[in-house]
């Protein structure tokens, strides 16, 4: 069928989304569903049985989009997506009367007269009629199969109201059940279907005793909770179309063969319950069995969409649902002209080009639009095509047709012709990782077959190698593309990495082992060498040769560095350390290492592209082509003979034996570092006696205590570190491996030690499976399995650990069967744990963040959503806005760029080995951007930084910590009892109190610890027990607590252990007084807080890599999150002295946010972010860092990187965006509350434009538009701009401009001349000052200038209520000397300097003197400016009194 009329057009600006009525669909439908059959009627769209569409006559699925149909229900079920807010209403009215419960509620305390008319209302009537409490039931899906009903309960779901009385479940819960209490008249609220039971507690509503209800509702009330009372139930259910649920698949026959989806099962389900639900009218409940069967089948079709995610039990299933399957839908990428092919390197192509094979190239087109000026161009090589192919096809007025003859083509025609050289094409690895990983190449044909080349330096921005990696291109259909493509992605316009500024391309592997090689001191080319070299150099000027003519060899040589600087552009000067230096592109010195040629922000060529710009790329790819053939002309073999250091016995011995040596070194000091820290041990170093042989055994404490393990481990490798040096200067300078090593392109140190000298410290992901024994062989081995064979039953330990290994053996001398075991452990199956999935969570998660967030063209970075604004300009400092040229940068995706830096990082994370015993960088990055609060309250800790005064005290800091534990630390009673025991002693007539008495036994080597006395535990005890007692007025016995001398015997008290007893008060009923006491009393005294805080859980003192000493303290579930580091700050009052408070801070982002505020929370995360980063050797850009801070608390406080999170984000800034949300995370569920909600996306995202035909505001494109008037623009008539000067008018215009000008100046220079009339003079109409004395040196200040800057920088940079630090502090007293009152402010002496507020002058900051003897006294630093000036020059103090005035 052929369209005569033109199709409308319209610019799509916003989707709505909406639910439909029932009446709605049956509108929409094109056809009425009756029959099974009619689920797939070619009604429906495409593909279906017959070869066409009933509805549209559409032959293909590119023309027919599909039609609706609608199923009649055979009954009314409640809309599951409604029935919360139905239940919700339900109990928020009265079932009588049907008015607002708060209302009657309000009235009924105001003692205002509430309507006798309703029973359930009336005060009276409310003892009668309880309240009633709706309810969702969940019950077991109800099938109907073989003419009988049964239930599945594997399936649970919500689809029935129940209405349930109130008060007879309180009575039933109190033991006073009283069914036959409810009036008969009860239930007279929803009409009755059958005969109700007079002792009925609840009921199962009908969708009609629903409706009955809300029909006499308030129409206004019901729209608080929907927006239309027609959308809570359903009575047709839409049937999508055939090409929604249906797949054609060929069989290599004439005709193909549909597969269905589990919707159209559940559809034909439907209409078949619809048809046999006649059967069952005849049952006493059918209404509710009705719609209890309908809601399930109801469900059943809504929950099979494709939206919702699908468990498949192990099931192999080719249909994608869920997230999965809207990204093939929707996010997919797709295009007709795209390749996929393995990548091989080729360093004769430029770096700037990409080898395409000749078979590739002619299967890909290029449109180009023929137009005048490049007809002949095009005409031309679409004849050279035709040489080769019989067709070549065009569009001709919007038809496709095709050409066999040359010169047919005509102007206006679009001709697709084959990829030749010099066309862009867009190359792509993935996964995408970061923005560099999409560059635009320029095609270069080659005669090669089935892979694609590139030049080996591209291989960095892909992140890629030749082991099979492959490339995906895309051919640009467009000029426009094109030229985005050269802008945008080219690599001469993305020379610098944006994640940390280094180069993108640079020499890497064999191009930078031979540079390191060239610019050695040994190296020499004689001039045949050089000559073949600089063939392939662009620089054609040769050197004077370094020696013009040698003893050995005739003729002149030149040296590598001089080579090497014919590679580098004119008049180039680099210098990056004292070392090496770089002067007119002359390689005058340079350092043994490699460093420089490295890749590196500042390497040498990365200071070449910032220097040179596009130019830069030339002369990298000259040198790598050079290097390349310097390195085949020289050559570099790796051998086994590399890996032996030395060729004779001897020196391969001596060499094993001080690797020996310094192995027991390393576990030496490995040892050590355990029995310092092993508590077990104190005794024994307490009583060590170098004439005794000690024996330090190894405690239990020492496998659970990770951080003694970590510090132990700390020392093994310092002392393994110096065997790697070791190992480096035996090496000869000719070995090729190291070669490598120093060049820096392969290799490293520690695995060439572990192939030639010993494979060292090996640790697992979590624990050996085994204890392992102290020698690595299998005769220690296999005598430690027939130790613990024997032992196996008893609680001795057999020896051994199992959180590390020392494997002394090397790979060249190779491993026993226990290390190999050992290593194959602890080896490359770590670098990939549980958290390989990690990088790409996170990656998503930053990108579904940040990637609206652009440079706008006034500088400012903001959303795309209503344009909201994220920083105010795209800087790096926090506070100083920096001069920068924003025409590069402006439409810039700065956000996707900050993703792609941190997700890069995050995958580099991947390889650090991942154990037990040491930090992944990958887990502290994701905790870094865990913001909200947690809801475990051990996620909570404070880290106490100890003062840097203590240090000048022995042992000060140990002593400090121990202090500040011992004073937080929560210590219950329970802590110090070992035994309880109940005695009778009713015998005893003596006795005052009751029979019963309870013996606490104590451990006092405990209570030693914790510096308790048995005295002072018996009065907190006592003490505690009262105050319970008093709150719960006297529901708990008496006791009497002592600490006399227990009664029972040595049998029951050890020496170890003392005694507490304590004496309930006389009962006249023992047995239940034992009862009480076992559940009451004994738990409370138990829970008695003898010493420390409630809201702290753990305490505990931590060392840090450079030996400081920490304390961290853990928040328990008795502190509220939001107060845990104000608590902790009143705690430590009495200790405060102790603790460095600029340092101190809560380790959760959430309590610094609720104690500092957002801005100190924005430093920590950038501090945070910045710090973990770097740990995992990746330099990210400063810029990116804050916008990622700024981007996650632009609402003012921080919101957690999730779904969860950006959802709570948005809504603060009133953000409608459910498309987004569900292309991100529960698709199905993100629709449906976006439709309940009527919510409207106006598609302002990157993704959702782009998914629905919209162009981003992303990168160049903007909300802009040209609008056409349609009428010519009518120019004004020429006239001589000679004369338009010469106009009399514009000449008088001009002078008197100018006359007011110069009035307005004479009166200023005047003005100024008043005011400076001391030290300012007029001359000719200018002000002239003597300056001579501003540039004299004032004490310690270069002029009074730097001295009046530095004091007030200082005032400005340090807090409020900081302390000035060296060297500032002395600057401050120097300066006070030239105070007027600087003896009297000094008095007896200065002792701390800090920053306040003056008391004369509220919200003006001053410094404040802390002198010695406790007084105080502020100055300010402009009296000090003053008095400096009056010092060097009355005049020059008059001008700074003068301006000080002026300017206050």
């Amino acid at each position: 069928m052929e369209l005569n009329h033109e199709l409308p057009k319209a610019t799509l600006n916003a989707i709505k989304f909406d639910l439909m009525t029932s009446t709605d669909m049956e509108k929409l439908s094109s056809i009425s569903i009756i029959e099974v059959s009619d689920v797939t009627s070619p009604k429906l769209g495409l593909p279906n049985g017959s070869p066409q569409c009933q509805t549209c006559g559409s032959q293909s699925e590119r023309d027919c989009d599909g039609h609706f149909g609608v199923t009649k229900l055979a009954a009314t079920v409640h809309n599951p997506y409604f029935i919360d807010e139905v239940v919700h209403f339900l109990n928020q009215i009265c079932p009588g009367c049907l008015s607002p419960r708060e209302s009657v509620d309000m009235k009924r305390l105001e003692g205002e007269t509430v309507r006798a008319t309703c029973k359930y209302c009336s005060k009276d009537g409310s003892k009668l009629y309880p309240s009633v409490i709706f309810k969702t039931l969940s019950s077991p899906r109800v099938l109907l199969s073989k003419n009988k009903l049964h239930r599945n309960p594997s399936v649970m779901e919500r689809i029935s109201i129940v209405a349930e009385a109130a008060d007879r479940v309180s009575n039933k819960s109190k033991g006073k059940v009283s069914l036959e209490g409810l009036p008969q008249d009860y239930w007279d609220f929803v009409p009755s279907e059958n005969q109700l039971q007079s002792n009925m507690t609840k009921m199962i509503l009908s969708p009609y005793q629903v409706f009955y209800m809300l029909k006499k509702s308030d129409p206004e009330l019901i729209k608080q909770f929907v927006s239309r009372r027609e959308l809570l139930f359903l009575s047709c259910l839409p049937v999508t179309p055939n090409c929604h649920r249906v797949m054609e698949i060929g069989y290599g026959l004439s005709d193909g063969r549909l597969a269905f989806d589990d919707r159209t099962k559940a559809y034909k389900r439907m209409v078949d319950v619809s048809r046999r639900i006649d059967d069952y009218r005849q049952h006493p409940q059918f209404s509710v069995l009705a719609s209890s069967l309908v809601s399930s089948r109801v469900s059943e079709c809504l929950k099979s969409s494709k939206l919702y995610s699908k468990k498949t039990d192990g099931e192999a299933s080719t249909d994608t649902y869920g997230m999965k399957w809207l990204k093939d839908a929707v996010l997919s990428k797709r295009s007709d002209n795209a390749f996929r092919s393995i990548m091989v390197g080729d360093p004769k192509i430029k770096l700037w080009e990409i080898g395409i094979p000749e078979d590739l190239a002619s299967n890909l087109v290029v449109s180009e639009h023929v137009s005048s000026y490049n007809f002949e161009n095009i005409n031309l090589k679409c004849n050279l095509h035709l040489l080769a192919k019989e067709e070549l096809f065009i569009r001709r007025n919007g038809k496709l047709m095709f050409i066999q003859k040359a010169n047919q083509l005509e102007v206006g025609d679009i001709a697709y012709r084959p990829l030749q050289d010099g066309d862009l094409i867009l190359i792509n690895r993935p996964p995408s990782v970061h923005q560099h990983s999409l560059i635009a190449l320029s095609t270069k044909i080659l005669p090669i077959q089935f892979v694609v080349s590139i030049n080996p330096l591209c291989c960095t921005p892909f992140l890629g190698d030749f082991d099979g990696d492959c490339l995906h291109g895309y051919i640009p259909q467009s000029i426009r593309s094109r030229i985005e493509l050269g802008e945008l992605v080219s690599l001469h316009h993305q020379l610098l990495n944006m994640q940390d500024g280094r180069s993108l391309v640079s020499l890497t592997h064999d191009s930078l082992a031979a540079a390191h090689l060239l610019t050695s001191t040994d190296v020499f080319l004689k001039k045949s060498e050089l000559q073949q070299l600089q063939m392939l150099c662009l620089s054609v000027s040769t050197p004077a040769p370094a020696i013009i003519k040698s003893m050995n060899l005739q003729g002149s040589l030149w040296t590598g560095k001089q080579f090497f600087s014919m590679l580098l552009p004119s008049g180039m000067n680099f210098s990056c350390d004292q070392k090496l230096h770089i002067v007119d592109s002359e390689v005058l010195t340079c350092s043994s290492g490699s460093s420089w040629l490295q890749n590196s922000t500042s390497g040498l060529f990365s200071v070449m592209f910032k220097q040179y710009g596009c130019k830069a790329l030339d002369f990298l790819s000259s040198a790598q082509e050079v290097l390349c053939e310097f390195l085949t002309m020289r050559g570099l073999s790796v051998s086994i003979g590399d890996l032996y250091m030395f060729s004779d016995h001897y020196s391969r011995r001596k060499l094993t034996e001080g690797v020996r040596l310094a192995l027991d070194e390393a576990e030496d000091a490995f040892r050590i570092k355990q029995i310092l820290l092993d508590p077990i041990n104190i005794p024994v170093l307490k009583c060590h006696d170098e004439t005794e042989d000690v024996t330090y055994r190894q405690s239990d404490y020492i496998q659970s205590n990770l951080s003694v393990v970590r510090s132990s481990i700390i020392a093994f490798k310092d002392v393994f570190s110096d065997l790697l040096k070791m190992v480096q200067q035996h090496v000869s300078n000719d070995n090729s491996m190291m070669v490598m090593i120093n060049a820096g392109s392969k290799g490293s140190m520690l695995k060439y030690a572990q192939q030639t000298a010993c494979v060292g410290l090996q640790l697992p992901a979590s624990k050996f499976p085994f204890r392992i024994p102290s020698q690595l062989s299998c005769i220690s081995w296999n005598r430690q399995k027939s130790l613990h064979s024997e032992d196996e039953g008893t609680n001795e330990c057999v020896g051994g650990q199992n959180l590390y290994a020392v494997i002394r053996n090397s790979f060249i001398e190779g491993l026993n069967p226990l290390e190999c075991l050992l290593h194959a452990i602890s080896g490359r199956a770590n670098f990939f744990s549980e958290h390989a999935d990690v990088p790409g969570t996170l990656t998503r998660k930053l990108m579904y963040h940040l990637r609206d967030l652009h440079v706008a063209y006034d500088g400012t970075v903001r959303s795309s959503y209503r344009q909201q604004i994220v920083q105010f300009s795209y800087d790096t400092a926090d506070d100083v806005h920096c001069k920068r040229d924003l025409v590069g940068e402006l439409g810039a995706p700065v956000g996707s760029w900050a993703a792609c830096s941190i997700s890069e990082a995050a995958y580099g994370a991947l390889d650090h080995p991942v154990n037990g015993l040491e930090d992944s960088p990958l887990m502290n990055l994701q905790e870094v951007f865990k913001c909200h609060k947690a809801t475990n309250s051990g996620a909570h800790a404070g880290l106490l930084f100890l003062s840097k005064h203590l240090k000048k005290y022995r042992y000060g800091l140990e002593y400090a910590a121990l202090e500040v534990k011992n004073h937080l630390e929560r210590v219950n009673f329970s802590d110090l009892v070992e035994t309880i025991m109940i005695m009778y002693d009713g015998c005893e007539k003596t006795r005052k109190g009751g029979p019963w008495s309870t013996h606490f036994h104590m451990s006092k080597e405990i209570m030693k610890k914790k510096r308790l006395g048995l005295g002072f535990v018996v009065e907190e005890i006592t003490k505690e027990y009262n105050a319970t007692r008093n709150q719960l007025i006297n529901a708990i016995p008496s006791v009497h607590i002592s600490r006399r001398k227990c009664s029972l015997g040595k049998e029951c008290v050890k020496s170890s252990a003392c005694c507490i007893a304590v004496v309930a008060q006389a009962e006249s009923n023992s047995l239940s007084q034992l009862d009480t006491i076992k559940k009451r009393v004994i738990p409370i005294i138990l829970d008695t807080l003898l010493k420390g805080f409630l809201e702290f859980k753990d305490v505990g003192i931590q060392c840090q890599q450079d030996g400081e000493l920490i304390v961290e303290v853990a928040m328990s579930e008795h502190c509220k999150a939001g107060r845990f580091w104000a608590t902790l700050q009143n705690a430590c009052i009495p200790v405060m002295e102790l603790i460095d408070w600029e340092q101190s801070q809560p380790r959760n982002l959430y309590d610094i946010f609720c104690s500092y505020g957002i801005d100190s929370a924005w430093r920590y995360f950038v501090e945070s972010l910045k710090s973990t980063t770097a740990d995992i050797g990746r330099n990210v850009r400063r810029e990116h860092l804050l916008v990622v801070a700024d981007s996650m608390s632009v609402t003012g406080q921080f919101h957690t990187l999730s779904s969860q999170g950006l959802k709570q984000q948005r809504t603060r800034l009133s953000i409608s965006s459910p498309f987004s949300e569900a292309c991100f995370s529960r698709p199905a569920q993100s629709f449906i509350n976006a439709a309940k909600q009527c919510s409207v996306d106006n598609l302002c995202g990157s993704l959702d434009a782009i998914a629905w035909g919209k162009e981003p505001f992303n990168g160049t494109s903007g909300p802009f538009e040209i609008m056409h008037s349609g009428k010519p623009h009518e120019l004004d008539q020429n006239e001589s701009i000679y004369d338009f000067l010469c106009n009399p008018e514009v000449q008088t215009l001009e002078e008197n401009r100018m006359t007011f000008k110069q009035s307005t100046e004479d009166t200023l220079r005047h003005r100024l001349a008043c005011r400076y009339k001391d030290i300012a003079t007029v001359s000719g109409g200018a002000i002239t000052i003597d300056q001579e004395f501003l540039h004299t040196k004032v004490g310690i200040w270069d002029n009074i200038i730097d001295m009046r800057t530095s004091l007030r920088n200082m005032l400005r940079e340090y807090p409020l209520n900081g302390y000035v630090m060296e060297p500032d502090k002395s600057k401050l007293i120097e300066a006070l000397r030239f105070h007027p009152r600087g003896v009297e402010k000094i008095g007896v002496g200065v002792r701390e300097i800090k920053i306040g507020l003056n008391s004369n002058h509220p919200g003006t900051r001053c410094f404040i003197l802390l002198r010695k003897d406790g007084t105080t006294e502020d100055f300010s630093y402009h009296k000090c400016v003053q008095g400096a000036a009056n010092s060097l020059s009355p005049e020059l103090g008059s001008y700074f009194e003068k301006k000080i005035y002026y300017k206050a």
